[in-house]
């Protein structure tokens, strides 16, 4: 009787499963980060960041705890994450239509209206920056840099934003950087006493500061 000869698969086949595999993996993976990331805007926004807990979300989820941590490491670099998701969507969505406008007026005007009703709906999103700014990126380096590549993206936004109007890379800078200042500050004051910040107000003094800044210095008629 003849021996019988074991059966031989081919090693391609083997190797063409193994991609595969690993490419199922890996969209699992983003899909359970997406899911993460959705989860936590949400719970942010219902209960506030002292308010989301690793636990909470994992239940909100439905992944285990230590799935999240393995994914993000830890609740700060989560909270990182979101807040980078965000101004990523911000960039390409809403600040192309506004630097799409033809004027500074109309884009300072969109500005205006995109900020308040992000303070007035979304407020967990700048709630959710300051608090790692002010609770987590003096010990946490590598935090405190990517909070700093943050904001540098969102000074880079307003400056083009002044392209055509402002000439000069570096007054255009500084007055971005001045632009997120007032914004930030005004946020504060809203999140203390929302009652404090009238918003249209606001927004009708700035624009007279604006218009007053470009308006050519009259050279006083009385001389020493």
């Amino acid at each position: 009787m003849p021996a019988t000869r074991a059966i031989r698969r081919p090693r391609v086949a083997r190797a063409a499963v193994r991609p595969a595999t690993a490419r199922v993996r890996q969209q699992r993976g983003v899909r359970t980060e997406e899911a993460i990331l959705g989860a936590t805007l949400r719970l942010l926004a219902a209960r506030g960041v002292h308010g989301t807990s690793l636990d909470l979300l994992a239940e909100e989820v439905g992944v285990a705890k230590s799935s999240i941590l393995w994914h993000f490491g830890s609740k700060e670099e989560l909270l990182l994450r979101v807040a980078e998701r965000v101004f990523e969507e911000v960039a390409r969505g809403p600040a192309q239509e506004i630097l799409a406008l033809p004027t500074l007026e109309q884009r300072s005007a969109a500005t205006w209206r995109f900020y308040a009703d992000t303070l007035r709906h979304k407020p967990e999103v700048r709630r959710l920056v300051l608090y790692l700014i002010f609770e987590t990126a003096e010990g946490r380096p590598e935090l405190r840099a990517r909070l700093q590549q943050l904001y540098r993206g969102m000074r880079e936004l307003f400056a083009d934003g002044l392209r055509g109007v402002v000439a000069d890379p570096g007054k255009r800078q500084r007055l971005a950087t001045l632009s997120i200042a007032a914004l930030d500050g005004i946020f504060l004051q809203w999140l203390l006493d929302p009652g404090s910040a009238d918003l249209g107000a606001l927004q009708r003094e700035m624009r007279t500061l604006a218009e007053q800044a470009q308006r050519p210095r009259r050279r006083s008629s009385h001389h020493p």
